[in-house]
């Protein structure tokens, strides 16, 4: 057998050798090692690399977050899943719903959540915290339901939504006790079950005990379901800084201020039975702000006095004057004798002249009733009550 041998010639030697170094150059730029990869590139997680430009994230926005919550805490829901990536301001939405329904006070306003991601897109599963049972919310539910309805069917026998608004404030003053055992410990430890009672509309309206965030808290969703816009103001005493919250209300284009906590005779001091004050029923900011700090800025401006117990009943006085003021005494004669005057000066004069002279006693109207002793008492926001003594 004839063996053929050939030599490769010098030029097809060269030709070979250049498609050698071209081979070598190509896998070493397009078969990169993995080590060499993830050397000179940032690794992605096996995660992050299966959705990467995959999915498109579902559109949303705040009002869309805050519908979700709402439904998924009417329906009953501890979880509540979101088909996006609603992580990074969840909580700061889940608590404006919470300040804007009382009616969940089963809540306490922390929770956890969950951050999921997978082919179809970001998931965020939302945990909320609530320190009772879901039987036992369920039969509160229906207890608050009941008293909310009873309230607002004798409420709706008033004919103007101002009337509606005092009886509403009439109903808290009269039917609620103020829980000053639990204002003294609630900040002392983690929440309880007797803290969120007196600290919720629950407390206010159906065990009618509870502290000023309670009764802030009733007056908001009975105003709500009244179809009052109203909102709750959270601040402090001027006198004591101790943590203090109560209302305000849109009146007819005007915000008020509205504090039912401190018009209730119980937490005020007042012990003369059926005694209500008034002293910040529709409010001025201007007026408020004497006994109460607020950020002023965070706030509508209450500017309007037209709704002032003491202005719409005729009550008050520029200054004091001694037959103008007769002339308000002897028309609430066998009750409180309310006085509303515009500042200290005015109200001193009014109290020195009418209590420490006792010229009370020689307006006729008074004179005539025989009686000879009263009781009385001021108050920052410039009011004089009178009692007559038997």
């Amino acid at each position: 057998m004839t063996k053929n041998n050939r030599r490769i010639t010098f030029p097809e030697l060269c030709f070979l050798a250049v498609i050698a170094v071209a081979a070598a150059w190509g896998l070493q730029h397009y078969y990169k090692p993995a080590e060499t990869a993830a050397k000179d590139t940032p690794a992605l997680s096996a995660e992050t690399a299966s959705t990467q430009q995959i999915y498109t994230e579902i559109a949303w926005d705040e009002d869309t977050v805050r519908d979700a919550l709402c439904r998924g805490i009417e329906a009953g829901e501890e979880k509540i899943a979101f088909p996006y990536d609603c992580s990074v301001v969840l909580f700061d939405l889940f608590h404006e719903v919470l300040a804007d329904h009382p009616e969940y006070f089963w809540l306490t306003g922390s929770g956890s959540y969950a951050r999921r991601t997978s082919q179809d897109g970001v998931t965020v599963v939302f945990t909320m915290d609530a320190l009772i049972t879901p039987e036992e919310i369920v039969s509160r539910r229906a207890a608050l339901e009941e008293r909310v309805n009873d309230i607002l069917a004798r409420a709706e026998e008033y004919a103007t939504v101002y009337e509606r608004l005092l009886f509403l404030h009439d109903l808290l003053v009269d039917d609620t006790d103020y829980d000053a055992d639990t204002a003294a410990v609630m900040f002392e430890g983690d929440p309880t079950d007797t803290v969120s009672r007196a600290t919720g509309a629950y407390g206010c309206l159906v065990d009618r005990l509870a502290v000023c965030s309670g009764y802030a808290a009733a007056y908001q969703l009975l105003c709500a379901r009244l179809g009052v816009p109203c909102a709750r103001v959270q601040g402090t005493e001027s006198r004591t800084g101790a943590p203090h919250e109560w209302n305000i209300v849109e009146l007819e284009g005007e915000w008020t201020h509205i504090d039912v906590t401190w018009d209730d005779p119980i937490f005020t001091g007042e012990p003369e039975e059926g005694y209500r004050s008034y002293d910040y029923f529709c409010v001025t900011t201007d007026e408020i702000a004497r006994t109460h700090i607020f950020d002023h800025d965070a706030i509508p401006p209450c500017e309007s006095d037209i709704y002032g117990y003491y202005k719409v009943n005729g009550l008050t006085l520029e200054t004091y004057d001694p037959d103008a003021a007769a002339s308000l005494i002897s028309r609430q004669v066998g009750g409180c004798i309310r006085l509303k005057f515009p500042d200290a000066d005015a109200l001193d004069a009014a109290e020195e002249d009418l209590i420490e002279k006792r010229r009370i006693f020689d307006i006729p109207a008074v004179r005539d009733t025989g009686v000879r002793s009263l009781r009385y008492s001021t108050s920052e926001m410039g009011t004089l009550s009178i009692w007559l003594l038997p």
